[in-house]
C-alpha cells in the first residue's frame, strides 16, 4: 500500500515496478526498496530484470536459498540469452521470504521476455506491481533530452535543446501506442497499486538529510526543472504537437487499440 508519506509501510516483500523509459520507475524502486529495508534485511534489487543485455553488468548467485549479486563475468553477445535464461531460474529457486524489487518497462523490445510472459513470470514468483504515473508529455521531452545528451540520471541536465518535429511526433506514436497496447495487458492479467511520479520527491522532502541519502540514492535532483520547457529552444512548436497532433493520435489509437 503506497501511502503520503516515506517510509511506505508495505504489505508484501517483492515489488515489480512498471513504467516506460523516464517515467520514473528508477526512482520508485529505489523509494520502494527503501521502504522495504525498514522491515527486512539485504533486500536485493534485480533492477531491470527482462532487459536482454542484463547478464552483461551483474551475475546473479544462488546460496542457502538467497540471490546475491557478483561483479559479471566476462561473456560473449552469443551468450547473453542463455545466461538471462539462468538469471530467471535461479530467481525463481530463490526461498519466497527474500525480499526482492525489480523494474518493467512496458517496452518488448530487446527483451528476454514478452511483456505478458514476464508479468506472468513476476506474479508467479511472488511479485506485486506498482505502476508509476506520469504526464505523457513529460515523459516523451524527458525522453529526447536523455537521448540527446545521454544523461540518464546522476546529475543535472542543463543542455538547451532544440527538438526536431518530425522526430518528436516519431518518438509520440511509437511510445504512446505501445504503452497503451501494454497496459491493456497489465489490466487484464493483474492487479497493481499507483504512483504519481510528480508526488514522489514531494513525500521524500520530510525526511531527514542522512534518511533522504538512504532514499534517494543516486536521485539528489530532478534532472529537468519543473517546467522542462525553460531548456527547449523552440518550445512553441513543441507546445504546438502536444496541443494539437498529440489528442488527434489519442482519438485515432482509442479506435484501434
Amino acid at each position: 500500500m503506497i501511502q503520503e508519506s516515506l517510509p511506505w509501510n508495505l504489505s508484501h516483500n517483492r515489488y515489480a515496478i512498471l513504467g516506460v523509459p523516464r517515467s520514473g520507475s528508477q526512482l520508485t524502486e529505489s523509494l520502494v526498496n527503501y521502504s522495504l529495508s525498514k522491515k527486512f534485511s539485504d533486500v536485493v534489487s534485480l533492477q531491470e530484470i527482462f532487459t536482454a543485455q542484463a547478464a552483461l553488468f551483474n551475475t546473479i548467485t544462488l546460496r542457502d536459498g538467497r540471490l546475491y549479486f557478483e561483479d559479471a563475468a566476462k561473456i560473449s553477445l552469443s551468450e547473453v540469452p542463455a545466461k538471462n535464461r539462468e538469471r530467471l531460474d535461479l530467481i525463481s529457486q530463490a526461498g519466497q521470504e527474500q525480499a526482492l524489487t525489480c523494474r518493467v518497462f512496458l517496452d518488448d523490445r530487446m527483451a528476454s521476455k514478452s511483456f505478458r510472459e514476464g508479468l506472468q513470470y513476476l506474479k508467479d514468483n511472488g511479485f506485486h506491481f506498482i505502476y508509476v504515473n506520469r504526464s505523457f508529455e513529460h515523459k516523451i521531452i524527458s525522453g529526447m533530452f536523455a537521448k540527446k545528451s545521454f544523461i540518464f540520471n546522476r546529475e543535472k541536465n542543463t543542455m538547451m535543446l532544440h527538438i526536431d518535429i518530425e522526430e518528436l511526433k516519431s518518438f509520440i506514436m511509437a511510445r504512446y501506442l505501445l504503452e497503451e497496447q501494454n497496459r491493456r495487458v497489465m489490466d487484464q492479467l493483474i492487479s497493481y497499486d499507483v504512483v504519481d511520479y510528480d508526488s514522489l520527491t514531494t513525500m521524500a522532502e520530510t525526511l531527514s538529510d542522512s534518511e533522504k541519502e538512504l532514499a534517494f540514492g543516486i536521485f539528489k535532483e530532478k534532472q529537468l526543472p519543473l517546467d522542462p520547457y525553460e531548456q527547449i529552444i523552440n518550445a512553441e512548436e513543441v507546445r504546438e504537437v502536444f496541443t494539437t497532433f498529440y489528442p488527434k493520435l489519442v482519438s485515432l489509437a482509442g479506435q484501434l487499440l
